[in-house]
């Protein structure tokens, strides 16, 4: 076999350079995560506010009321009006947590399943992420409510009553007069699906058209509230289903850590993405978030216990 000299210089061709190239363009992945990321963490829909916690921490007030410490009382002509103190709620603090890990992409698992093995390694990274960031709020929520409602009956039952157990929780909100209002429920992914199938519920729901609940399993609400599923490894024990008002909760607190080398906005799921430094022919896709949950109003929010 003849032999070339000077010898050629090796190439990378089709979908490895074009993998190589994305690697090597932060933008690009962090605009890949992000599509992976949006409408996954659970945590930010359930605590909708967001506050900059500037040097690492930040200082709230828990259950700040609505109303004056004073009913306004009559006032004679020309008399002076009494006056009334608006007080503020519990102080606390709650410190930000930097969250992250880095996830080793070699270059053999590019060359044997090409993007595939980018993919896997973002959605993985992701996934955790999201995973362990919704246990701590949902822990960090059910800690800090302390309203419960009792079933009427345990929803694998067949006596049970879904909506009515969710109404009669709302009216434990409403009852409280602080201007709450619950928009919200949070269920194991067993109890929506014992919900669902309760033929209460099912009666009350729409027969017509394409979307019927035996059909597509698929109930997006229930007693006006959006129903949000949670795997139950990720619900604190003990705790099956909760309504909240999401617009009142409190915030998913975040700090600016001023990385030069990240991708991402400082509140959601930053990256860097790098050649390992250690020579072990691989990329290192490095995944973060700085975020701590705060609750805010935990009167606007309820257990349903029993279920």
């Amino acid at each position: 076999m003849p032999i070339l000299y000077p010898p050629t210089i090796p190439t990378l061709s089709g979908d490895f350079l074009t993998i190589h190239r994305f690697l090597q363009s932060p933008t690009m992945v962090q605009r890949r995560l992000r599509t992976i990321a949006d409408q996954r963490f659970l945590a930010d829909v359930l605590l909708t506010g967001t506050v900059e916690a500037t040097g690492g921490a930040v200082a709230y007030e828990v259950s700040e009321g609505i109303y004056t410490d004073r009913d306004p009382t009559p006032v004679a002509p020309g008399g002076e009006y009494e006056r009334a103190l608006a007080t503020g709620g519990t102080a606390a603090l709650a410190t930000v947590t930097k969250y992250g890990q880095d996830v080793k992409v070699t270059d053999e698992a590019i060359g044997r399943q090409r993007m595939a093995a980018v993919d896997r390694a973002m959605q993985k990274s992701v996934n955790r992420a999201v995973a362990y960031i919704d246990t701590i709020t949902l822990a960090a929520i059910a800690s800090a409510v302390t309203q419960t409602q009792a079933a009427a009956a345990a929803w694998s039952s067949a006596s049970a009553d879904p909506l009515l157990d969710v109404m009669l929780a709302q009216a434990q909100v409403a009852d409280l007069t602080e201007g709450y209002e619950p928009d919200s429920i949070v269920v194991t992914s067993t109890l929506y699906a014992r919900l669902v199938a309760n033929q209460k519920v099912i009666a009350g729901l729409e027969r017509e058209g394409s979307s019927q609940v035996t059909k597509t399993g698929d109930v997006k609400s229930i007693g006006s509230l959006a129903l949000r599923q949670a795997p139950a490894s990720r619900m604190p024990s003990g705790v099956g289903a909760m309504i909240l008002d999401s617009a009142q909760l409190g915030d998913l607190a975040w700090e600016k850590v001023p990385s030069p080398e990240y991708q991402g906005e400082p509140s959601g799921i930053q990256s860097w993405i790098r050649r390992d430094p250690n020579a072990t022919d691989s990329w290192l896709i490095r995944t973060r978030r700085t975020a701590v949950p705060i609750v805010r109003e935990p009167g606007c929010a309820v257990k349903i216990t029993g279920v």
